[in-house]
């Protein structure tokens, strides 16, 4: 009976491995549960809004301030335009004819000066030596008096011409102006966003539609419209991200960092929603400004943002 037991027992320093093992293995899986870290909790959404992507300062119109035809247009749609570049000449025939009539002017004005000015110093010699003959008693005192009428009356003759000339160049210079006014020229660095006119198409300059639209090389903004409920829970220098609209990528899409620089103090019905219902809810506009700068984006896309404490 005792060697049929001592069969199935085992070796005593097998027994001691496994006990060692066991206690090895308990031990371990406590340690890993003990050092796992707790997850990190995001920051919390207090808001969410729709929005719009603009540009800073909003596009820029072209427009003419005479009336005339479009001689040429030197751009095209979609082209990159520097400061002071030619965007397009105008053909204004009255504004060169102004040119014309001014320069006519000034030139009549300049050469009556010219003819009075030769005048003065026989005068000026003159009227002083009759003034020393009549001193002298040689000559009669009238005569001397009518030289020294005849030096001031060529004096301000000459006065009057010199201020009739500067008359006439101010004249010209605005002359001139109203032709250069024919060559617009691009005011900011810019692309050229939208064309609405062609060579030989006749433009106001009270016409309210504008030549061309330019789109500033300036940050894009968002115009973010915030129901009235979250607006207690929004405020300037919040963090935010900014999400295309109508994508169902959910929290796989890109988010773009942004933040709150303004909020509006007007309450105003909705601008983006289509919905009926939508529009009679009051909303607060909210622009924010993308950080960093966020070239990827186009101008007039919709937009989510969700609003971070």
């Amino acid at each position: 009976m005792k060697s049929s037991l001592s069969r199935y027992a085992l070796p005593a320093s097998m027994l001691a491995l496994a006990l060692a093992m066991t206690g090895c293995s308990d031990h371990g899986s406590t340690s890993v549960a003990a050092a796992a870290p707790a997850p990190a909790a995001g920051p919390r959404d207090v808001a969410m809004a729709r929005g719009k992507v603009e540009v800073q300062g909003g596009l820029l119109d072209v427009l003419t301030q005479q009336d005339g035809l479009v001689e040429s247009v030197a751009v095209r749609e979609g082209d990159e335009v520097k400061r002071g570049q030619t965007l397009l000449k105008l053909v204004s025939d009255q504004a060169r004819l102004d040119v014309s009539m001014a320069e006519a002017e000034l030139r009549l004005v300049q050469a009556r000066q010219r003819a009075q000015s030769a005048r003065l110093p026989a005068a000026r010699q003159l009227a002083l030596r009759t003034g020393e003959a009549a001193k002298a008693g040689a000559l009669d005192p009238q005569r001397a008096d009518e030289a020294l009428q005849a030096r001031s009356d060529i004096e301000s003759a000459v006065a009057v011409l010199e201020a009739e000339a500067a008359v006439a160049r101010q004249k010209l210079m605005q002359a001139e102006r109203a032709v250069q006014r024919q060559t617009l020229t691009a005011p900011i660095d810019a692309r050229v966003l939208r064309l609405q006119v062609q060579p030989g198409a006749r433009v106001a300059s009270q016409a309210t539609r504008p030549l061309m639209v330019l789109l500033p090389h300036r940050p894009l903004t968002v115009r973010a419209e915030l129901n009235e409920a979250y607006v207690a829970n929004v405020k300037p220098g919040m963090r935010a991200s900014v999400r295309l609209d109508g994508d169902t990528q959910g929290a796989s899409q890109a988010a773009y960092p942004a933040r709150v620089v303004r909020i509006s103090q007007a309450y105003g019905a909705s601008r983006l929603d289509d919905d009926a219902a939508a529009r009679n809810v009051r909303v607060v506009e909210c622009f924010l400004e993308f950080d960093p700068p966020v070239p990827v984006l186009r101008l007039g896309q919709n937009v989510r943002v969700s609003f971070h404490e």
